[in-house]
């Protein structure tokens, strides 16, 4: 009956210990992807991502990197349960900034299809640092959105 005890107190605790550890490691990962940032003449400014619905697509676009004379980077994530996600993101993405200028992407890394698509959007540098730039989609699920971000 003494080892059955001894047994059961050797399981708890190095359960105890299994879970100490794994929750040590965890500690120091930051909960978010941290924002990335866009140098400018004023400092350096974050821009956050953003997540809109588009018919029965959630959307969610996050800046990588914008910095003059760089590809310009977006990620995006698409996720749905009935419609298919089989678009040509180097067509329906458009890039605009305050000075008037349009980029279409150059490269698209994600797939092109099925119900949850990540990757990421390259655009060309920018020859000027904007202080507004808007990325619009147009025809996931029939609808056009677009999402802005500030310097």
């Amino acid at each position: 009956m003494n080892s059955k005890i001894f047994f059961i107190i050797l399981l708890v605790v190095a359960g105890v210990v299994v879970f100490g550890l794994t929750a040590k490691s965890k500690q120091g990962l930051p909960a978010t992807k941290p924002s990335p940032s866009l140098d400018n003449a004023r400092g350096t400014t974050t821009l956050s991502s953003q997540t809109k619905t588009m018919g029965v697509v959630e959307v969610k676009i996050t800046p990588v990197s914008v910095v003059s004379g760089k590809d310009v980077v977006f990620e995006l994530s698409l996720n749905t349960h009935s419609a298919e996600l089989n678009y040509d993101y180097t067509q329906i993405a458009t890039l605009t900034d305050d000075h008037g200028n349009s980029y279409k992407p150059t490269q698209w890394t994600g797939g092109n299809s099925g119900h949850h698509l990540e990757g990421e959007l390259l655009f060309p540098p920018f020859p000027e640092n904007p202080k507004q730039l808007t990325l619009t989609l147009d025809g996931v699920d029939n609808k056009s959105e677009a999402f802005t971000w500030q310097r």
